[in-house]
């Protein structure tokens, strides 16, 4: 039985074009992968975006005759809204010396304008059971509202800007983690037993393997790739490789060294000790990073609701040296892919020990999270909230209650039956 396709209405940013080279904003990345995950599955997706101009068509990379690109404004129009009239770089700001300037609240009239025309060219083709795929909850929620599909769904979720599904308006979650999904709940039923949802779904990221290179032979360093803020914990990467004597390579934007050799990106301040700052990393770069180090650092003082690098560092077959909450203490195993760890004596030991552990098994594990397995579980999502729809339109759908009378093709897909 072959899976069923549907066409998919996708928000993209108003602040932001779809492209690559935008590595460090992992909402455009994701937004990215799952249009190729969901046309190679046969769906038709109607991006409404903004195109790059620095960087060769998009299409390129999805390779679908299925992928329909409408462009809401030009980048341009960014660089007039939201940059710092600097006409060397296409958002007209510097996105590698500084953080990407944002407005998931819609402050700015370029967002409310997009939110208004993206809903009206959905408005313009939409049919009852096509699917709105909302990325940012709340900033989009004038375009659910508008144009008003049973079918809205809100994938990738790692954020507090979710809202819930009503008896008056329907709206389907899928969660980055479990974790990210308790959380949501309890902030919406503060001191309330809360029952769950069979139409909320956790799917985690996915991450396309030609981006990585798995090495078994490691160098004599370890890394941390991301965020130069102090909640990443990167004073815990650096106090632990200045207690072990060894190299810590740390690559980021935003952040400079100072002349008497401090390492600062505003809110944070590191001594100068045994770590060098690359500053950011492109997809080349943060690709040999990745395969070289003895051990990836993601020890993210703040639950984290997903943190990719641990996985991309896994591809890598590279070890990982986490926090021990968050996203991590459901998919780190300890003396496996790395340590969760809750001390800096944990820290140590583990920094120590990572190189042990066997970077083959680490990669196999880390595959689970490849694009190639989980659009199955996003294609079983679209199929059950479909059955749902037409138990809406037909008596003889019973929604929940459905028993399919034929296998289908998600089943021998999904990741837990496909583990060879």
């Amino acid at each position: 039985m072959a899976n069923k396709q549907f066409t998919m209405h996708y928000i993209g940013f108003p602040h932001l074009p779809l492209a690559k080279k935008y590595l460090s904003c992992a909402f455009t990345q994701k937004n990215l992968k799952l249009c190729k995950m969901l046309t190679s599955l046969g769906h038709t997706v109607n991006f409404y975006g903004v195109r790059s101009t620095e960087e060769e068509p998009i299409e390129n990379y999805i390779n679908s005759d299925n992928f329909h690109f409408i462009e809401i404004h030009t980048v341009q129009d960014i660089a007039k809204a939201y940059g710092e009239a600097d006409n060397r770089f296409e958002l007209g700001y510097d996105f590698v010396k500084k953080n990407f300037i944002t407005d998931y609240g819609n402050k700015n009239q370029l967002s409310i304008d997009f939110c208004n025309k993206v809903a009206d060219k959905i408005n313009a083709v939409k049919k009852p059971d096509d699917f709105l795929l909302n990325i940012m909850g709340y900033a989009f929620k004038p375009i659910a509202d508008k144009v008003n599909l049973f079918l809205d769904c809100e994938p990738g979720i790692g954020y507090h800007g979710s809202y819930p599904h009503t008896k008056e308006k329907p709206h389907f979650r899928g969660f980055e983690s479990a974790h990210v999904r308790d959380i949501m709940y309890g902030f919406e039923n503060p001191f309330k037993g809360v029952n769950g949802s069979h139409y909320d779904r956790v799917i985690p990221n996915y991450f396309d393997l030609d981006d990585f290179e798995f090495r078994a032979e490691k160098d004599d360093y370890y890394v941390y790739i991301g965020r130069m803020i102090a909640r990443k914990g990167i004073a815990i990467a650096t106090t632990v490789c200045n207690a072990i004597g060894k190299k810590l390579i740390i690559a980021g934007p935003s952040a400079k060294v100072l002349p008497n050799g401090t390492l600062n990106s505003g809110d944070l301040d590191i001594p100068a000790g045994s770590w060098e700052y690359v500053g950011f990393a492109d997809s080349e770069k943060r690709k040999e990073l990745l395969a070289g180090a003895i051990a990836t650092f993601v020890p993210s003082v703040y639950q984290e609701p997903f943190a990719g690098t641990h996985v991309e560092s896994r591809l890598s077959g590279t070890p990982v040296l986490t926090t021990n909450f968050g996203v991590f203490s459901g998919t780190v195993e300890n003396g496996v892919d790395g340590y969760a760890c809750d001390t800096i004596d944990d820290f140590v030991w583990g920094a120590k020990h990572c190189k042990d552990l066997d970077p083959y098994i680490i990669r196999k594990r880390a595959e689970r999270y490849s694009m190639d397995n989980v659009k199955w579980e996003f294609q079983k999502w679209f199929e059950d909230l479909h059955d749902l729809y037409l138990s809406t339109t037909d008596k003889k759908y019973r929604g929940w209650g459905t028993v399919r009378k034929e296998e289908p093709e998600f089943r021998k897909h999904l990741f837990y039956n496909n583990k060879e």
